[in-house]
């Protein structure tokens, strides 16, 4: 019996390497326009079927064992079954190890399951040996008992082969990938938060796409980063296309959330966030310009505990209260550019009349490019007192703006 199941086993070895040799030979080509993601489904495409076959064969030997069992058959045992067995071990030892190494390489199922093939053949075969010495003895069950017992151990491993190439067919992947994922990215310099990870686990190499939560002041590739760092933390290539998620958009678009619900605030404009891990906000509300101070005044500090209890990593709010008829609530960029011209222009500041050259003023958040023409004798130090005003100035008509005043001569 156990000879037998050998030799089944081996013709179908055959068919097994062929297959294998076409998976492999396909899912190593590149991408294409039809196969964008590659071809390496083709190698857990010849896994499954090598567990296949290997799952058919053991359960043949596995049924005939049992018949055995109930129905004993007479057996000569000579020099011949011995010689081909032990030949057979020293040929799928050699056999067997060449295919793992070539597996633990790739992470090819295909190569796996082979692999596991002929390593079933060389456990077989020693069990096989062992059974006909038994049997030589006269112990006439040994046959079929490790028939079966050998059937049920390969069955496992064809089973356990089969579940992981359904499992990169139909992209799932381990959950405790996902969490490996997911650490690789929190050692990324400016990551603040993994919000979503998509995976995809093919053979040796790992798809997927990820949102990240991330610092205004990061600097880089992150997707390439994000794919060098689960690369190496899972020792598989990787491929991940990273969707960047600005903190400082986040936490603006979470202030406005909060300033709404709070009783007596208008609007809020001039939103800057500062800060690293722990994040520092400062605003305009706008409120109705005729109440008084001591309400403006409790409108501005339950505006800022709200915010710090409610916005992610804010560890301080500083709001400033401006009246809901500032220029800057009612006009347009261009209305509110020739406001600040005509305040400018001829306007003699310690003794210099300014000069315009050119002004700018971009939409909110409001930000003022203004160039004025110098005499070419005026000292640097004054040139800065009077660039100075003008943006005190300019702050006037619109609080919380950028400004910027650069001189030419």
């Amino acid at each position: 019996m156990g000879v037998l199941a050998e030799a089944i086993h081996s013709a179908l070895d055959s068919l097994t390497s062929l297959i294998t040799l076409l998976s492999v030979r396909y899912s190593s080509k590149p991408p294409d326009s039809s196969h964008t993601y590659g071809h390496r489904k083709y190698d857990s495409i010849g896994g499954l079927i090598g567990a296949a076959l290997l799952l058919v064969t053991m359960s043949w030997v596995a049924l005939e064992a049992i018949n055995r069992l109930i129905r004993p058959v007479e057996m000569e045992i000579g020099v011949i079954p011995f010689a081909v067995m032990i030949l057979a071990v020293i040929v799928d030892t050699e056999r067997s190890r060449a295919l793992k190494r070539a597996a633990d390489a790739t992470s090819s199922r295909a190569l796996e399951a082979d692999a596991l093939h002929f390593s079933s053949d060389v456990f077989t075969s020693l069990t096989v040996i062992i059974g006909l010495f038994l049997v030589k003895f006269g112990i006439k069950a040994a046959d079929p008992i490790i028939g079966l017992l050998i059937s049920v151990l390969f069955l496992r491993s064809a089973l356990k082969i089969a579940k992981d190439s359904l499992m990169d067919l139909t992209d799932r992947i381990d959950p405790s990938l996902i969490e490996e994922i997911r650490r690789a990215c929190s050692d990324v310099p400016g990551i603040i938060e993994v919000s979503r990870i998509r995976a995809r686990s093919i053979g040796n190499m790992i798809f997927g796409d990820i949102s990240v939560l991330v610092d205004s002041d990061v600097k880089g590739d992150i997707s390439s980063e994000v794919s060098k760092r689960v690369s190496e933390r899972l020792k598989k290539d990787a491929d991940f296309v990273v969707e960047v998620i600005s903190a400082e958009e986040l936490i603006k678009e979470a202030v406005r959330k909060v300033s709404s619900e709070v009783s007596g605030v208008v609007g809020v404009h001039g939103i800057k966030v500062s800060g690293l891990n722990e994040k520092r906000v400062s605003l305009h509300a706008v409120v109705d310009p005729n109440i008084d101070v001591v309400r403006a005044h409790e409108i501005s500090d339950l505006l800022e505990r709200k915010i710090k209890e409610e916005v992610p990593w804010i560890v301080e709010a500083i709001v400033h209260v401006d009246p809901a008829d500032l220029p800057s609530l009612r006009m347009t960029g261009k209305e509110l550019a020739d406001v600040i011209k005509r305040e400018l222009e001829g306007k003699r500041i310690d003794g210099y009349e300014v000069v315009l050259e050119s002004l700018e003023v971009f939409d909110p958040p409001w930000t003022v490019n203004i160039r004025i023409i110098l005499p070419e004798d005026m000292p640097l130090r004054k040139a800065h007192e009077i660039t100075h005003e003008i943006e005190l100035i300019v702050r006037r008509i619109l609080p919380g703006a950028t400004v910027t005043v650069h001189f030419s001569i």
